[in-house]
């Protein structure tokens, strides 16, 4: 649920719902009286009743990457039936005594957590606050006050390299977002790690490239390896985003994908099916993600908290990677 659709529930201008969250300026009891009516509290005891919809408030994070906008619309579209409130809460703006006043007001049964912001200390918050949270996608360690929804990382992003060692490629490029903490950046790059060991092979520079796990990065760095004469026949994106722009950069180069280099994707969002080549990925259960998330909520069952949840991922093999053909500036490395 939007402010918006708060608003026009309650019969009140955004703006008045904005100034009731915030608490920058008094909104009248009447008003405060509509607003609380729609999100589900009894107004006489100042509690969410229980015959009313549980409210559950994801922490927006920024919307430059395709990942969390799937993940967004795919818990807009599921979350309705279940009677659950909705509001999306972007915080990238905000101090920790906004946030604090913001969940004060909302008074939300849970948080859902698809990143961590890295100006405000959300977890911390969500812990001092008494508020139950479920973390879809990613991994922390801070986990006290969450339940960790994901896949393993580390296992995912090995058996990834494992199928483009599989398929002759030993020098393969690997363009991950910057390790933080344990998250899911860092446990694939150990996945990474462990396979080309096994494999006898280096993993070092400049076969990594860290960067946001965006379009224009995959872009950027695959031409740059081009460029910059490193030998390798395949690469391996953290992000069907960022594979999406590694293609697209190559192909303005005149370097075919798969013929020339193999690149495999990480998510398997509904576009990959869109590219030309279709993208061989790793497949995220998003609809598992969303509809466990959604049960917890709608069973009231955070029994769960401080513990994980690990869900199911494979390799969708489409039209990306094929057998090591060459490759460009190839020269097989140990």
């Amino acid at each position: 649920m939007t402010v918006r659709e708060i608003a026009r529930q309650a019969g009140v201008s955004a703006a008045t719902v904005s100034r009731y969250f915030t608490g920058t300026e008094k909104v009248s009891e009447d008003v405060r009286c509509k607003i609380q009516s729609v999100l589900g509290d009894d107004v006489s005891s100042g509690k969410r009743s229980r015959h009313k919809n549980r409210l559950m408030v994801m922490i927006v994070p920024h919307m430059r990457l395709a990942f969390y906008q799937e993940l967004m619309k795919r818990f807009m579209e599921k979350v309705s039936p279940y009677g659950i409130q909705l509001i999306f809460l972007p915080i990238f703006n905000s101090d920790a005594a906004q946030v604090r006043a913001l969940l004060k007001r909302l008074r939300p049964d849970g948080l859902v957590i698809l990143e961590e912001p890295v100006t405000v200390p959300i977890l911390d918050i969500a812990y001092e606050m008494k508020i139950p949270v479920v973390v879809c996608g990613e991994t922390l360690s801070n986990i006290r006050s969450a339940v960790i929804i994901h896949v393993n990382d580390i296992s995912a992003a090995y058996d990834g390299t494992k199928y483009l060692l599989s398929l002759g490629h030993r020098e393969i490029m690997f363009f991950s977002n910057h390790a933080k903490g344990v998250n899911a950046s860092y446990q694939r790059i150990s996945g990474c790690s462990k396979a080309m060991a096994e494999a006898g092979l280096h993993f070092d520079e400049p076969y990594i490239r860290y960067g946001e796990l965006t379009f224009e990065n995959g872009y950027r760095f695959a031409q740059e390896s081009i460029k910059g004469e490193i030998p390798f026949s395949a690469i391996f994106c953290f992000s069907d985003e960022m594979a999406k722009g590694a293609i697209c950069g190559l192909h303005d180069l005149g370097i075919k994908v798969p013929e020339d280099i193999s690149v495999l994707g990480f998510d398997d969002l509904p576009f990959t099916e869109e590219m030309r080549p279709q993208l061989t990925t790793i497949h995220q259960p998003l609809d598992d993600f969303v509809r466990s998330t959604i049960n917890i909520f709608f069973n009231d069952d955070f029994s769960m908290c401080g513990k994980e949840l690990i869900m199911k991922y494979s390799i969708i093999k489409r039209d990306s990677c094929s057998t090591k053909k060459g490759g460009l500036h190839t020269n097989e490395r140990e």
